[in-house]
């Protein structure tokens, strides 16, 4: 029989569809992407991405390079640039307030017929690109360890920095590996946006942690992870500073949490070790889904707070790894619930055997 479980941290709801499931070494594996990925060169002419290609990429923002050597050359090993085609621009134009119609009921003053229906902001915000290497066929899980911690280096120093800028509310840092994930570049690179507005899936997740601290007087993510631990079948790795799991209602198969153990409201304020820490248990986690699903198309997130609130202790920032091994249809459109046909505690068991020291 098919399960409802409710996310603790949302309150939304996912389906467990364990009548029409699928084992955890059923999951067809995805083939326009890999076999894109195959046989790739170390370096490729027409790529704005790779070392001696910088003049066809947008001027650079900061880099990890060799002392003495130029920005906008070679001679970096990581390097950030705005997104070409930037979904947002820290210099887009202020926005002409619409003129607002005169009135004719004493309720139009407050609850005006037409005006505001349509609300706009412009599209201020920073939209940047953190080439992860130089080299155009390197797959993040099986960088080096030195570089897989520079680029961790890399998205903490990036988060530092934007968010001292008092137009931006919100910064995400993810990565879209694979054309169902939603990349066109397949030289590996990874993102982040500062935008001015908090978006709404956030803020219902804010609204649900701070009911929560009002309520109990704990942060909820804190009492799930010592739950999960209690429990101990969705857990798949633990260190002394992060422990990674399959949530009770993971939305997506093989979807895959990193938590800090202790209480950490958001990334940017994570020490410099332990983002080297982070660094290579995501890559240790990557390589295992890379060998128990055959390099499939994923992304990744880490959910921060809003930078106002990076300091208040009702929210516990997470690394969020989501294959992409099926799309959404029309009840998950529809309905905004998710259906998931891997119940997580067999898919901790069967990952437990390609994610070891």
């Amino acid at each position: 029989m098919s399960e409802l479980r409710q996310d603790p941290t949302t309150r939304g709801w996912v389906i467990m569809a364990t009548e029409r499931r699928r084992r955890p070494h059923e999951f067809d594996k995805p083939l326009s992407s890999m076999e894109a990925r195959k046989n790739m060169p170390l370096y490729m002419s027409d790529c704005p991405f790779c070392a001696g290609n910088e003049y066809l990429s947008t001027n650079e923002i900061r880099s990890y390079r060799t002392y003495g050597t130029y920005p906008n050359a070679k001679g970096w090993w990581v390097r950030v640039i705005p997104n070409k085609y930037a979904a947002l621009s820290p210099d887009a134009g202020e926005a002409v307030p619409a003129r607002l119609p005169e009135a004719q009921h004493f309720a139009d003053y407050f609850y005006p017929r037409t005006a505001n229906i349509f609300r706009s902001k412009p599209g201020i915000g920073s939209h940047e690109v953190i080439v992860d290497t130089p080299v155009h066929n390197e797959n993040f899980p099986f960088f080096s360890d030195k570089q897989i911690q520079e680029v961790f280096l890399m998205y903490r120093d990036r988060y530092l920095d934007l968010h001292k800028n008092p137009r931006f509310k919100f910064i995400i840092i993810f990565k879209n590996y694979g054309a169902n994930a939603g990349t066109s570049i397949y030289h590996s690179h990874s993102q982040i946006i500062a935008t001015p507005v908090i978006p709404l899936a956030l803020r219902n997740n804010i609204s649900q942690a701070l009911f929560y601290y009002d309520d109990i007087g704990r942060c909820i993510f804190c009492d799930m992870l010592q739950a999960e631990i209690a429990d101990g079948r969705r857990i798949i790795f633990k260190t002394d500073d992060f422990i990674a799991f399959y949530p009770f209602a993971s939305e997506n198969q093989f979807e895959t949490w990193i938590m800090p153990v202790k209480h950490e409201s958001c990334f940017g304020l994570t020490s410099v070790d332990k983002t080297k820490a982070l660094g290579i248990l995501v890559k240790k986690i990557l390589k295992g889904i890379y060998n128990a699903l055959g390099d499939p198309d994923y992304n990744f997130m880490i959910y921060n707070p809003p930078v106002v609130d990076e300091k208040e202790e009702y929210y516990h920032w997470s690394f969020r790894i989501v294959p992409r091994l099926t799309m959404k249809a029309g009840f998950e459109l529809g309905t905004g619930m998710s259906i998931n046909t891997a119940l997580p505690e067999e898919t901790a068991e069967f990952m437990k055997d390609f994610i070891k020291d």
